[in-house]
């Protein structure tokens, strides 16, 4: 021990999973629906997480003032507040099946 902080990336981990968020490109609407079926034939792809998978999520407190995310996966939809909102999130054994399958 060096005494230095360890972070997340610094433990081996066997099989990891990696993760591609889909963000909006509009600034204001509602997603009416999400065909995910050619995304989730990429190979790879373990999940692809949306607001019609996730049911209602905790909502998060960020500090005033404390700079908080602007986006979060609090968001997921179906309504739409700001162009770059986080509306999926998709789950694969490698980045660049995820990032393929967004």
């Amino acid at each position: 021990m060096t005494g230095e902080a360890r972070y997340g990336s610094d433990f081996v981990v066997s099989n990891p999973a990696y993760a591609f968020l889909v963000t909006s490109s509009i600034a204001k609407g509602r997603i009416e629906s999400m065909d995910l079926r050619a995304a989730k034939a990429v190979p790879g792809v373990l999940e692809i997480f949306n607001y019609e998978n996730t049911g209602e999520l905790k909502d998060i407190k960020y500090a005033r003032g404390g700079g908080g995310p602007i986006s979060s996966i609090q968001g997921f939809g179906p309504r739409i507040d700001y162009g770059g909102q986080i509306v999926a999130l998709v789950v694969a054994d490698t980045f660049e099946a995820a990032r393929e399958a967004m």
